[in-house]
């Protein structure tokens, strides 16, 4: 056989289709370490990002709450045909966070417990509590601010009562009535 063309004999007893056996085919400690250090700097990058969008969601979801309970007095009142009271707790305008109750005269429908709505939000206005009439009028203008207790950036949400009844869904940016 003429060897001078540069071309070899492949070797017969080693496989071209897998590593030899003697050679494991695992990770580096160096390589391990530097995977380990980019998830890091990664999750360290990402990290605040989740827990600002943890707030708006919270702040959200609190905010379409109060919009159904107060969708649900109004419906209430219309429905049973007597008066609905949904109130914060001592009819305090500064705890609609927390122990919510609707009422009739006889008895409550609905109570959110101390816990409130979501963790971490405020809910304010200037009413303490508002009562739906049978024929679905508010006894009181409101606007309910719903934020994040400890966190400014977070963008709050607006909900608006009208003494016609009507009442706005959240919305970011302040209504005129407010």
């Amino acid at each position: 056989m003429d060897l001078s063309s540069g071309l070899t004999r492949p070797n017969p007893r080693r496989s071209w289709q897998c590593p030899d056996k003697g050679v494991n085919g695992g990770f580096t400690l160096i390589e391990l370490i530097v995977t380990v250090v980019i998830v890091g700097i990664f999750a360290a990058i990402a990290v605040p990002s989740f827990v600002s969008l943890i707030h708006r969601s919270n702040v959200r979801a609190g905010a379409d709450e109060l919009y159904n309970l107060l969708q649900y007095s109004r419906a209430e009142a219309v429905t049973r045909s007597t008066p609905v009271t949904i109130a914060a707790p001592g009819s305090s305008s500064a705890n609609w966070a927390g122990d919510l109750s609707v009422k009739t005269t006889q008895q409550t429908l609905r109570q959110i417990g101390a816990s409130g709505l979501q963790s971490g939000i405020t809910i304010t206005t200037a009413v303490g509590s508002i009562a739906f009439s049978p024929t679905g009028t508010s006894s009181a203008t409101a606007c309910f601010q719903v934020s994040y207790a400890n966190d400014a950036s977070v963008i709050p949400q607006f909900i608006s009562v009208q003494s016609s009844g009507r009442i706005a869904p959240p919305v970011s940016t302040r209504p005129g009535g407010c």
